[in-house]
């Protein structure tokens, strides 16, 4: 498909959509119309349903950490120049859940930026304590903290990187990095999560993968793999690369040394920040996430009243998603 004819599709998709109040812009129609193998209809129909969503879930009036507004930041972050390197704290205004979540997440960031100028998000998925976060959260939390985790990617971060390539970048790099994983990991209910996860990403955040490595993938992988493939896109399960111990050459081809963690490879090591790359309660190498009272029970990111704030303050909610 020539560029011309892609304008073409993108601009009977516009006039099908008819009035509606989003700004949209091309890129953002393009998501859904290769989400949905360029069929207008159904792109549309996927859209619609995302505006509904949205509306209905106030997601667009839903805060995300700026430089202006100093909202702490929901997970890790390095080598953005919207926003200073930051680690997850128990601040005020992040909720309780977020931080019970994360104390038995293997460690969670998003690390700079690939060769492409796209976000790279690294999650050290063998760590995760799967049994006990399965036990002592709900997915309700775990959707709550994912979608506030989306809007600062795709409202701030991703903004940040399409300055800084001069182009527009709305897609992220992901590297699962499985060392530790064991029989223990295959734990449905913990799996589940995955599941909901991915169907939110999938209906709601389409064609926002760039590529995925799943590194470190040991013999146990394999068995879980058979199960969370069942629940993923064609296109995105295009997109997933699984690599045992070999996974530097395919790691570096895509991220710069000076860009990748020294345990992926490369050179970097955030020796500037608590926790280096990426920081880890499991690992204990972050000081812990105890909640203490202005850390509200909510299944949301932040608290009730910083979620109110992003209805009615433009420097809260940060920019658009479109």
């Amino acid at each position: 498909m020539t560029p011309e004819e892609r304008i073409e599709i993108i601009n009977q998709l516009r006039k099908e959509l008819g009035d509606i109040k989003y700004n949209v812009t091309n890129e953002y129609l393009e998501q859904f119309l290769v989400a949905r193998s360029w069929n207008i209809a159904n792109a549309k129909d996927q859209l619609l349903k995302t505006f509904q969503w949205r509306e209905e879930n106030n997601i667009g009036h839903h805060p995300v950490a700026t430089a202006e507004n100093k909202l702490p930041v929901l997970y890790a972050v390095r080598g953005y120049q919207s926003i200073p390197d930051s680690n997850l704290e128990p601040l005020p205004g992040i909720s309780e859940s977020v931080l019970r979540i994360n104390k038995y997440m293997g460690g969670a960031c998003l690390h700079k930026t690939d060769r492409e100028g796209c976000p790279v998000y690294i999650e050290r998925l063998g760590y995760h304590k799967a049994k006990e976060l399965a036990k002592n959260a709900k997915v309700e939390e775990v959707n709550g903290y994912h979608i506030g985790c989306n809007e600062f990617l795709h409202r701030v971060i991703m903004k940040d990187c399409s300055r800084a390539a001069g182009r527009h970048i709305n897609r992220e790099t992901v590297i699962f990095d499985c060392t530790g994983m064991g029989w223990h990991q295959l734990h449905m209910p913990a799996l589940n999560f995955i599941r909901a996860i991915a169907d939110v990403d999938q209906k709601y955040y389409p064609e926002t993968l760039n590529k995925f490595y799943l590194v470190n993938a040991p013999s146990a992988f394999v068995y879980v793999w058979k199960i969370v493939k069942g629940w993923l896109d064609p296109g995105t399960i295009a997109k997933i690369q699984i690599i045992g111990s070999d996974f530097k050459e395919p790691l570096l081809k895509q991220i710069a040394p000076e860009n990748l963690p020294s345990f992926l490879g490369g050179e970097c090591k955030c020796e500037h920040m608590e926790g280096g790359c990426v920081p880890s309660q499991v690992l204990k190498n972050a000081k812990p996430l105890e909640a203490k009272d202005h850390n509200e029970k909510v299944p949301t990111a932040y608290n009730t009243n910083i979620m109110n704030q992003g209805k009615t303050s433009e420097v809260v909610r940060g920019p658009s998603m479109y």
